[in-house]
């Protein structure tokens, strides 16, 4: 995001850091998010030269807090894809209240449309809960619990897949046997104490831990058949074949296993004094992961082993290594706010800074940052921020293939400078608000990486740097009475050089240059509890590369991702419509329908080589994996 990974990005719930899956490696095994929607209250994103308050990565921030109910209140929603249901209440006496919320997703229906047939059952469930109490109004006291259930089960069967041009047109043919079973758990606590020792000073306690446990597992053995297509004769979904271009079959292996821990106590303050303020905090942790990466891949081509070298039985890639790793993390951040009146504007300023000390690295990071925020009027507002961020090696960094590059891992640098406006205006007689934010950002020592589906493959060391800049734009607003509609327009650049390599800039693996997205919502007239809505999202290609190692001179760009969702929803019974008595709130019913135009979006490819042919010439196809193709989805939800 904003041209970082997966990775660079922080993300927050009610002041406690949260963690995502390392293993995971296909669109298809990711499960549930870890923001549950039905428990939250606000939502803060910041896409760079954010303050001093949030921690160490190099792109953004989202900061959620979950929120407390007034009464009592529940909902339960049954779909096709994703079920869920919560609860909250709050004590007569307003002391002590809480909120629960459990979901189950299984993608089985929208994996049926990929080329990849077999047997899936991916399964995710997930329990989250928060419960507050208040002895006195001085006091608050938050404990949050959460836990996941994530498995995935693939017996794949055969594939097929149709690509290229009506010029140059390939269909790959293959059957397989064996299957992948992965595993991934994951939960957490959090007590948090807040302090208001008076109207100035307030000071919170935030004791949390974390524990992970993943595995995966595979053994998959596959044959192929390369096919060259003439698209002019025959059906379009039968074209002829013109001759085989290609023969062969792979064996794959892993047995990956990876347990994180990580405890942390953190102590915050803040003052504040007519127009100025302080902030402050320190926080320790102590972190351990335990990574065995076990995993190889034959492939065969046409009898030959592909990547082998010397005589005897040769793998194509192999990977074996354990590491367990443990350190202790000291952190401290210090901010001032003040506000201040300028040629009759309003000013708002926030300067910080922010240290850190890892023991795994013995490194102490400074990252100073600072924010300035202007209100032209009442109805146009602009900032500008500058700050320098640090991202210290943690998770899916440590598994590199070269171990003996481990010990020599430093944090990742950025240096963000960013400026935003915000306008709010009428248009219609109704209430849009404009907003747009410019951002550059420059990284050193960064850890270069690909990318193979959505897992990050990260490797070499801090040898890389680059660069990223970017606008974002977005207008929201009313554009039909009641409903709430947005448009948003993101372009950006990014790229990476290797200092020691003679490769030069080449794109980082996340540069989208071009990304669009509307969201529109409309309704009958006159009957508002008929509703339909419309997502319609594009975005430009990303790099892709062949396999293996410095291979930066040699990419190209994915076809650009395509969508469009539809959907309508049905008030079926409401509050209005019942008894003042009735336990039920309100009753909708929804239908929805994913990628309506059924475009194909390619997310990665499988690449098939084939043998040097009577010429001498080596050939290499880029066959895609396509994510889902159409698909409907039905959901009942019912509030109470």
């Amino acid at each position: 995001m904003r041209g970082g990974s997966y990775d660079e990005n922080l993300v927050y719930i009610n002041g406690v850091e949260i963690y995502r899956p390392y293993l995971i490696r296909a669109g298809q095994q990711e499960g549930l998010s870890r923001i549950n929607p039905d428990l939250t209250a606000g939502v803060h994103f910041s896409p760079g030269g954010f303050s001093a308050y949030y921690g160490d990565r190099m792109s953004s921030v989202l900061d959620i807090t979950y929120r407390e109910p007034e009464q009592r209140e529940g909902a339960l929603s049954l779909g096709l894809l994703t079920s869920s249901a919560y609860a909250g209440a709050r004590s007569s006496n307003s002391k002590f209240w809480f909120i629960a919320g459990a979901r189950y997703r299984s993608n089985a229906i929208l994996l049926g449309s990929l080329d990849t047939r077999g047997e899936y059952s991916p399964r995710f469930a997930d329990l989250q809960a928060t419960a507050g109490y208040r002895p006195d109004e001085k006091t608050t006291v938050l404990l949050s619990l959460w836990g996941s259930s994530n498995r995935y089960t693939f017996m794949p069967r055969s594939q097929s897949t149709t690509f290229g041009t009506v010029s140059d047109a390939y269909r790959l043919y293959a059957f397989f046997e064996g299957g992948e079973r992965d595993r991934y758990d994951n939960g957490g606590v959090a007590l948090t104490v807040d302090f208001r020792h008076n109207d100035r000073l307030t000071t919170k306690l935030i004791l949390s831990a974390y524990l992970a446990d993943e595995i995966e597992s595979y053994d998959i053995r596959g044959a192929y058949s390369l096919s060259a297509l003439d698209l002019t004769e025959g059906t379009e979904t039968q074209p002829d074949t013109l001759l085989n271009a290609g023969v062969g079959s792979w064996l794959s292996h892993a047995r990956n296993k990876l347990r994180t821990g990580m405890t942390a106590l953190s102590y915050r303050g803040s003052s504040h004094s007519g127009r100025g303020g302080l902030e402050w905090g320190a926080t320790a942790k102590l972190r351990s992961h335990d990574i065995d990466i076990n995993e190889w891949l034959r492939v065969d081509s046409a009898g030959y082993t592909l990547g082998g070298k010397g005589e005897g039985l040769s793998l194509t890639s192999y990977s074996d290594r354990s590491s367990a790793i443990s350190s202790f993390i000291a952190e401290g951040w210090f901010i001032s706010r003040s506000s201040f009146t300028l040629a009759g504007k309003r000013m708002d300023l926030n300067a910080g800074i922010r240290s850190a000390y890892d023991t795994y690295n013995s490194e102490l990071l400074i990252s100073p940052r600072i924010s300035f925020t202007m209100a032209l009027n009442q109805r146009l507002s602009g900032y500008i921020a500058a700050g320098a961020y640090h991202q210290p090696p943690g998770g899916r960094e440590m598994m590199l293939d070269t171990e003996s590059t481990q010990s020599l891992l430093k944090a990742q640098r950025s240096y963000h400078l960013t400026a935003g406006a915000r306008y709010d205006f009428i248009a219609w007689e109704r209430p849009f608000r404009f907003t747009a934010e410019a951002y550059g950002k420059l990284f050193d020592r960064l850890v270069p990486y690909t990318v193979d589906n959505v897992r990050l493959i990260y490797y070499g060391g801090n040898i890389a740097e680059g660069y990223a800049a970017g606008l974002d734009m977005r207008v929201n607003g009313e554009f039909v009475p009641g409903v709430e509609s947005w448009f948003s327009l993101s372009l950006m650049k990014s790229e990476f050089k290797i200092p020691s390599s003679a490769t030069g800039w080449y794109p980082a693996p996340f540069d989208q240059r071009v990304n669009f997205s509307i969201f529109f919502q409309d309704y009958l007239p006159g009957h508002p509890d008929f509703r339909a809505h419309v997502n319609v999202a594009f975005g430009t290609g990303i790099p892709a590369s062949p396999p293996g190692k410095d291979q930066w001179d040699i990419w190209f760009r994915m076809p650009p991702y395509k969508r469009i969702d539809i959907g309508f929803s049905k008030v079926l019974a409401a509050a209005s419509m019942k008894r003042k008595d009735s336990f039920m709130k309100e009753l909708i019913a929804v239908i929805e329908i994913f990628n309506l135009a059924d475009m194909r979006n390619t997310i990665s490819y499988t690449w098939i080589r084939t043998v040097r042919n009577s010429e001498g010439v080596t050939r290499e196809f880029a066959v895609p994996n396509y994510l889902t193709r159409r698909s409907l989805n039905l959901k009942l939800t019912a509030q109470f």
